[in-house]
């Protein structure tokens, strides 16, 4: 069987996946890259995908981060991307030092180690606007052929270019799974895989074509429970998010059942749910309600985590069968 974690977009709110990973860790009492054969993601969940395969460098094999680490970190991470809320006299300001800020923390965070570098097959999703066509960036195919390389922090900075906030981050580029061009403009993913499930069962089909068992773990990054009104026009992006990933969680229950299959999400309070409100109250907030997911789906957890690392038991089962 082969495993695969799939993280979706959120700005902020990414760090409720990294709570629940670093609550998986605590149970399996090993790092995430350990415990997956694939990693996918898109924007912040792209972010926590590279950051979870980052190698260490005085031991390759081993993460530079704990997902408990990279959870801590989002304190830190929020408010050097976004800011505290801003007079409308800096805005400006703050608009032309945007990309400068966010990608000097992934430089600091993620250093010069390429994409080929990964731990284990990671794939991040992103948006070429010269195309109008997605792009990703797979460190599998990448290691069979470097020339396409790219450091760890392009990538993040490519998934996590959210149009409303930052510049795309421009790329020469010899070649992307759609098209030939020279130069590509990446955007954040989420414009067309939101929740990067189906994308990550793709990769895993190209990567394995000999496994027929796949087990997928979705993690989402929060949302608000529906409303039976129709929203007002400034909600229609937010909704349209909702509905694409609503889509590619019908199609994964179509392709896998619900052993090989499994998503969770947390439910947050309308009004406190934006990607970028990076306030300390906001954060506190999450964590909160992360923690009552966590309860809430306590038999999951203990299921997946049972998947992920089946005890001498299970072993024995399976060699038997």
């Amino acid at each position: 069987m082969k495993k695969i974690l799939s993280i979706d977009s959120g700005g902020i709110r990414g760090m409720i996946p990294a709570i629940m990973l670093a609550e998986i860790e605590t149970r399996t009492s090993q790092p995430v890259c350990n415990l997956f054969d694939l990693f996918a993601g898109t924007s912040t969940g792209g972010m926590l995908v590279l950051s979870l395969n980052c190698p260490n460098p005085a031991a390759h094999q081993l993460p530079l981060f704990s997902a408990t680490e990279i959870a801590n970190l989002f304190h830190q991470w929020g408010h050097r991307i976004f800011g505290n809320r801003l007079q409308r006299a800096d805005q400006l300001l703050a608009e032309r030092t945007s990309e400068e800020r966010i990608e000097e923390m992934f430089r600091e965070y993620l250093g010069n180690r390429l994409l080929s570098e990964t731990i284990k097959p990671t794939l991040v999703t992103a948006f070429d606007l010269m195309a109008g066509q997605p792009f990703f960036f797979s460190s599998a195919k990448i290691k069979r052929n470097v020339d396409n390389d790219v450091f760890m922090w392009q990538a993040a900075r490519a998934t996590t270019a959210v149009p409303s906030h930052f510049e795309p981050l421009r790329l020469p580029a010899s070649s992307s799974p759609f098209s030939h061009s020279r130069e590509v403009a990446l955007v954040d993913g989420s414009l067309f895989a939101s929740n990067p499930a189906m994308c990550a069962l793709a990769e895993a089909h190209a990567l394995f074509p000999d496994e027929d068992d796949f087990l997928v773990i979705s993690l989402g990054c929060g949302e608000v429970p529906r409303v039976s009104s129709p929203p007002k026009r400034r909600r229609i992006l937010d909704f349209s998010l909702t509905a694409q990933s609503d889509c590619v969680d019908y199609q994964m229950r179509t392709f896998l059942s619900e052993e090989r299959y499994i998503r969770i999400q947390t439910d947050l309070v309308p009004g406190l749910d934006r990607i970028d409100d990076a306030s300390e109250q906001n954060l506190l907030f999450m964590e909160r309600t992360t923690r009552g997911t966590i309860e809430r789906y306590d038999d999951v957890l203990d299921h997946v985590v049972g998947l992920l690392v089946p005890s001498p038991l299970q072993h024995l089962q399976l060699a038997v069968a």
